[in-house]
């Protein structure tokens, strides 16, 4: 779904104004993220792992903002398993700009992990801060000497927590969450401005198929549900993605997010126990917006650290000792 849906502002005016839209930024890699959509996707991979994605999306969208006003966002995180508790932590950071609003979350998620018969049940919560700002100085107003008009940055923090379940096996995964379970709101520059933050629910699934040796084929999709969403917000997207691998190394794929872009993905993974990962995505815009650019790009860097050996160090026999 498009980013904005829906952005009513009354500053000009200097009156209170409310604004509208998806408050969650989106990504075209969501396959290699699931601890940003689900809390008890923590330490479901068995490594522990370090990944940064950047995208810019509509790349050179001009908007009545100054600097543009395409956004951008960055994701940092960090998970692993905790394997003598039956657990899995996990961690990351998010920065997302979209011409004046400002997004960042920094969340810390646990997941308790369940053995069963094929594969692993989790459950999980999230708990952190996620603040909203704006900045008015990226603001073009008909009339920049209106006392009226609020100048300068104001941010506002508020907690922010969320729950999900997560089931995977060695073949297939299937992960239900919601987040902002609080729905806390920022309220910014004496009241003038009011940012909603909606609850939003996630389910993920997806399926490795292996075709002969060397050659897997990945299904998945990510639906998106906003519960209780505001007047002309879309409450509901479904992504579907194919991936492409070979021989554990080199990946491409395809994607649809409904009503917005067609994406293309390429990867691949590095290293001898392939634990550097490489990938971009590229997404042609195909809705209707004015002034959209086409084109949106997100780069992925990950890197898994080695799993230490739990092994016993064998005895070193020698004769010069006895045993």
């Amino acid at each position: 779904m498009g980013r904005i849906l829906y952005v009513f502002t009354c500053l000009l005016l200097g009156v209170s104004y409310v604004s509208y839209g998806q408050n969650d930024p989106q990504f075209s890699l969501f396959m290699f993220n699931p601890l940003y959509y689900n809390p008890a996707a923590a330490g479901s991979e068995g490594v522990s792992r370090f990944q940064l994605t950047h995208r810019t999306q509509w790349a050179g969208y001009q908007s009545t903002y100054n600097d543009g006003g395409a956004p951008g966002t960055q994701l940092l995180s960090f998970n692993t398993p905790l394997n003598k508790i039956k657990s899995g932590i996990g961690v990351y950071l998010l920065n997302d700009k979209l011409g004046p609003f400002i997004n960042q979350a920094a969340e810390v998620s646990y997941a308790y992990r369940i053995t069963l018969k094929q594969g692993t049940l989790a459950i999980g919560a999230q708990a952190g801060l996620y603040a909203r700002g704006i900045d008015y100085a990226k603001l073009r107003p008909a009339d920049p000497t209106d006392p009226l008009i609020p100048t300068g940055r104001f941010m506002e923090t508020r907690p922010d927590i969320g729950a999900g379940v997560y089931y995977n096996t060695v073949d297939y995964w299937i992960g239900a969450s919601v987040v902002h379970l609080n729905k806390a709101s920022a309220t910014l520059e004496n009241g003038r401005s009011i940012i909603p933050q909606n609850q939003t629910a996630y389910l993920t699934a997806g399926y490795r198929l292996g075709i002969g040796y060397d050659l897997d084929v990945q299904p998945s999709i990510l639906y998106q549900y906003v519960v209780d969403p505001q007047p002309n917000m879309k409450a509901s997207s479904i992504t579907g993605n194919l991936l492409v691998t070979y021989d554990n190394r080199y990946w491409i794929g395809a994607s649809y997010r409904q009503g917005d872009a067609f994406s293309g993905t390429i990867g691949l993974n590095l290293l001898t126990n392939k634990s550097l990962r490489l990938g971009y995505a590229f997404d042609f815009t195909t809705n209707s917006y004015i002034g959209k650019s086409p084109g949106s790009h997100e780069i992925m860097v990950s890197y898994n650290l080695p799993t230490p050996d739990g092994r016993k160090k064998p005895i070193v026999r020698t004769p010069r000792f006895r045993y």
